[in-house]
């Protein structure tokens, strides 16, 4: 089902490549299809194409992973300025308890990331050697 116009089977093509980049920046696939040129049938049967969902699925989680390094770089930051708030001998006593308050709303919260995180790791193997195993059967 990919469009080949050109393009050799399994690469995308540049309109595909063109839409692909223009729908991580635009609001709608309408907007994408004409930022990239395309019509906007094309780009819904692009959305169609293994490919290219792979492709956009992969240009999205490039994102989404440079603006969690971003925002851990952000939070580190702040975390930085609640403690000198909190362990401020000139800081006001409820100026304090609230960067205190901040900080350990903000630590549970990421221990409670932590243990999901590592029982979903978990769901995710036993599942993974659930279904190798009903494969081999």
């Amino acid at each position: 089902m990919s469009e080949q116009s050109g393009a050799e089977p399994g690469i995308l093509s540049t309109r595909q490549r063109r839409f692909i980049a223009a729908l991580l920046l635009a609001p709608s696939i309408r907007q994408a299809a004409a930022a990239a040129r395309v019509s906007e049938r094309s780009a819904w049967k692009y959305l169609a194409d293994p490919l290219v969902k792979a492709e956009l699925a992969a240009r999205q989680d490039g994102l989404v992973q440079a603006a969690a390094t971003q925002l851990a770089e952000d939070m580190s930051l702040a975390r930085s300025v609640l403690r000198k708030t909190m362990l401020a001998a000139d800081t006001a006593d409820g100026t304090r308890i609230m960067a205190a308050r901040g900080l350990l709303e903000f630590s549970m919260r990421m221990l409670e990331l932590w243990a999901l995180t590592g029982r979903v790791v978990a769901t995710e193997q036993r599942l993974s050697e659930l279904e190798a195993h009903v494969a081999r059967e």
